[in-house]
């Protein structure tokens, strides 16, 4: 951490806590817990430059996503000394139910021992999901059904994720491409056939740019030189505004929707 602050200090300080306040109101404090575990956690994340890492937290934190790896919704990934969003595929198939539009999504694993065939022409995927889950692994598959009745299957060849990674994303030695190479690569997938298939509200929309800008571009700093200098002294404390609405638009994960990934995640096999 830069400047001689530590984490705590930087995220800890008024002008920092009072940006998350205004995205997340009274869940901002719990945030900022979780996301100096994630810092703590990461010698890589420790070297970052702080203002990275409050960008890449902001853009999670706008898509009120939890930022534990664990959880697989959204990452904080060190490069060099910066930091970046990536949205995790639970953090996808969330940001579109929200929408109201997609009936059904999932995405999975697919074996060498289960695959059977697949025609790009027509989409047909034929798996047998009797076979044992274990072996080489073979591709990945994303699905969905909208409301209006449209359904899409989508598969992609391991080979076809990792040209895709190697291409496209700068990150492939570390993060989860490295620590979580299956939970990315159905994101790949189903990103790419949500961005090109399913409707897209403006929260979508703004996930899939932020993620895509994510892989390729070099963070922008959004503390100014003034919030900078006062971060250094650590002087300046803002007043809260009374009366201000502190409700989130949009809640957290609640356990029966944890529940239902960890459901998604036991029978695709992953």
């Amino acid at each position: 951490m830069s400047n001689n602050l530590t984490s705590a200090q930087y995220f800890n300080a008024p002008n920092i806590k009072g940006k998350f306040e205004e995205v997340l109101g009274k869940n901002a404090n719990g945030y900022v817990t979780s996301l100096l575990s994630v810092i703590n956690g990461s010698q890589q994340l420790q070297r970052a430059e702080p203002s990275s890492i409050m960008v890449a937290a902001m853009k999670a934190a706008t898509l009120n996503l939890p930022i534990e790896s664990s959880l697989g919704f959204a990452y904080i990934v060190p490069y060099g000394n910066n930091a970046q969003f990536q949205i995790g595929y639970k953090g996808l198939i969330q940001l579109a139910l929200r929408s109201g539009q997609i009936k059904g999504l999932n995405s999975g694993v697919v074996y060498e021992t289960q695959f059977i065939s697949y025609d790009p022409l027509f989409e047909e995927l034929e798996i047998d999901f009797k076979k044992p889950a274990e072996g080489k692994i073979a591709g990945y598959f994303a699905s969905m059904k909208l409301t209006n009745g449209f359904s899409k299957v989508v598969y992609w060849t391991k080979e076809q994720v990792e040209q895709h990674r190697d291409r496209f994303s700068k990150g492939k030695n570390n993060g989860p491409w490295k620590s979580d190479f299956d939970a990315m690569a159905q994101k790949t997938v189903m990103k790419a056939m949500i961005s090109k298939y399913a409707p897209l509200n403006q929260e979508m929309q703004q996930a899939i740019v932020e993620d895509s800008e994510s892989e390729l571009t070099v963070p922008r700093d959004v503390t100014t030189s003034n919030e900078a200098a006062e971060l250094n002294s650590l002087l300046t404390t803002p007043k809260v505004q009374e009366g201000a609405n502190t409700d989130l638009s949009e809640p957290f994960p609640n356990a029966e929707e944890t529940q239902l990934f960890d459901d998604l995640a036991s029978v695709t096999g992953d």
